[in-house]
């Protein structure tokens, strides 16, 4: 198996903690949040009805790091993709593996759904 790439996406400073913002990634929206000491990247649609994950408030909820989906309020967990407000069996929110590095946050690439079919 090959080494992973990392692309460089913007400085952490450009991401105000517990916010998100946007990017087209991979042929994807893909939602960036800093959680501090950390980053999160997620697909930027709420698997209920498509709501704009980056839109939505973050918090810690259980010990957990959510995101609220400001359309109809689903919880969402960051960490895993999985809707936890209604608790749910249904579909995840597909996540990217991201990294800060010398300030710089990173995003591995991978295929795309595109490139994948």
């Amino acid at each position: 198996m090959s080494n992973p790439q990392w692309v460089p996406i913007t400085a952490i400073e450009n991401l105000p903690l517990n916010e998100g913002r946007s990017l087209h990634w991979q042929g994807l929206d893909i939602a960036l949040f800093n959680l501090g000491a950390r980053v999160v990247a997620v697909e930027n649609k709420c698997p209920h009805q498509h709501g704009p994950l980056v839109d939505g408030m973050v918090s810690n909820v259980e010990g957990r790091v959510t995101v609220t989906c400001p359309l109809h309020t689903r919880r969402i967990c960051l960490d895993t993709g999985q809707i936890i407000k209604p608790a749910t069996a249904g579909p995840c929110v597909r996540s990217f593996p991201a990294k800060i590095e010398a300030g710089v946050v990173l995003l591995q690439k991978g295929r795309s759904e595109a490139e994948a079919a």
